[in-house]
């Protein structure tokens, strides 16, 4: 699914099941709150320097300020699913579009690199607003349109992800970082209302009694096939966003205008989330034909094959081509995961089991940048992508044992 079937959604609105219509809600809410929370992405490795932080010390914490709000949200996400399961999914997309809309607007605040630490930390607390919609969708969704759907709902990410970068890169450049948190502050206000006004959650008759965070991870783990999804989920999403903390220094290095650092660091981020829009239906329709395992492998080993060139290119310019390359890799990863999870988990712990695949994105994203911090800070930035790569093929690797049907 892409930006066509949401088109197509909205030209159909007065015919649509409430599931499209909580689909579609979800979807926009979405999009407007990660434009907000991807815009400090560009500039947050020179915030950490405007609070004082020395140059020689700056990737250090950058790689622990970008990874700090996933350390809770990784520990307290499979609650929220559970509590979602029991009291409303509803309740828990409104919480974690609060969460994040206060945590960001006091960043906006920070006098040192110590409070900024600890606002990061609680907005991995508040927040998780991706994986209660995940979890939202699970549950409000027919059982054979849930894949369809949340790969619809990844989509928002990769579009906010594409325009929050660049607005906060120019922002940045023009005002200073501090309006950018204000920015990302209003963002999340107008998802807020969105969601209260507009989405509508039909509770199911499915006993959650016997749910707990635990009895999921059981579940989870005596599963051969969700076991092996989950931790290609984490394991992949650490490949991904490994090198994020370094990019402004990388373009700095590879001879990039200073002046322009932020935004051409959100223009090389913002290139991944383009392309993995436009590629998003060409990899469902071929995961519809081949399958899982072959879909895996066609699109990890691409992935892999970009990540190995950025450590090789010349000059900053090239970037460019390869991220185009690698993020047309990149569209297939989530959302074909995603699915095939959801196509295994239990009817009665749906919302439990996408918490825990939220969660294992979150400690994706949470390890990604502490590996990149601990290379930066003793080798070459180079190796940064390398070791990417390394954890792309090992992806790669457990995909091909336990799929070997088609999905």
């Amino acid at each position: 699914m892409s930006m066509i079937a949401i088109v197509d959604l909205v030209r159909n609105k007065s015919s649509l099941d409430p599931w499209q219509r909580n689909l579609l809600v979800l979807w926009f809410a979405q999009f407007i709150a990660m434009i907000g929370m991807s815009a400090c992405i560009p500039f947050l490795p020179l915030f950490v320097r405007d609070l004082g932080v020395e140059k020689e010390d700056a990737a250090l914490w950058s790689g622990l300020i970008t990874a700090a709000p996933f350390v809770m949200s990784a520990l307290l996400t499979p609650l929220w699913g559970v509590l979602g399961d029991k009291y409303g999914q509803k309740s828990m997309v409104v919480r974690g579009v609060f969460g994040l809309g206060i945590a960001m607007t006091l960043m906006g605040l920070s006098t040192n690199i110590w409070m900024l630490l600890g606002l990061r930390i609680f907005q991995g607390a508040a927040s998780g607003f991706v994986a209660s919609n995940n979890a939202f969708v699970s549950a409000q969704t027919p059982s054979e349109k849930v894949g369809v759907s949340l790969g619809t709902l990844v989509t928002s990410i990769s579009a906010g992800n594409i325009i929050g970068p660049l607005i906060g890169g120019v922002i940045s450049d023009a005002l200073g970082f501090r309006p950018v948190f204000f920015f990302v502050g209003v963002m999340c206000a107008v998802s807020l209302v969105i969601l209260i006004v507009k989405l509508k959650e039909e509770r199911t008759n499915i006993s959650t009694r016997g749910a707990r965070v635990m009895g999921n991870v059981r579940v989870a783990i005596r599963n051969p096939q969700l076991r092996s999804v989950l931790l290609m989920i984490m394991l992949s999403q650490t490949a991904i966003v490994l090198a994020t903390p370094i990019f402004p220094f990388y373009l700095e290095e590879l001879g990039a205008p200073t002046k322009m650092l932020s935004t051409l660091a959100g223009l090389v981020v913002s290139i991944v989330g383009i392309c993995t829009i436009i590629s998003a239906p060409w990899w469902g329709a071929r995961s519809d034909r081949f399958g899982f395992r072959a879909t895996m492998i066609a699109a990890g080993g691409v992935v892999t094959i970009g990540m190995l060139l950025q450590a090789v290119v010349p000059s900053y310019e090239w970037l460019f081509p390869v991220r185009t390359m690698m993020g047309l890799a990149v569209g297939a990863l989530l959302p074909l995961m995603y699915g095939e999870l959801s196509r295994n988990a239990p009817a009665g712990r749906k919302g439990g089991i996408m918490g825990l695949a939220s969660s294992a994105t979150l400690f994706g994203n949470l390890s990604g940048p502490l590996i990149c911090s601990a290379i930066a800070t003793h080798a070459d930035l180079r190796f940064v992508f390398v070791a990417s790569a390394v954890v792309m093929g090992v992806v790669i690797w457990i995909g091909k044992k336990p799929f070997d049907r088609v999905s």
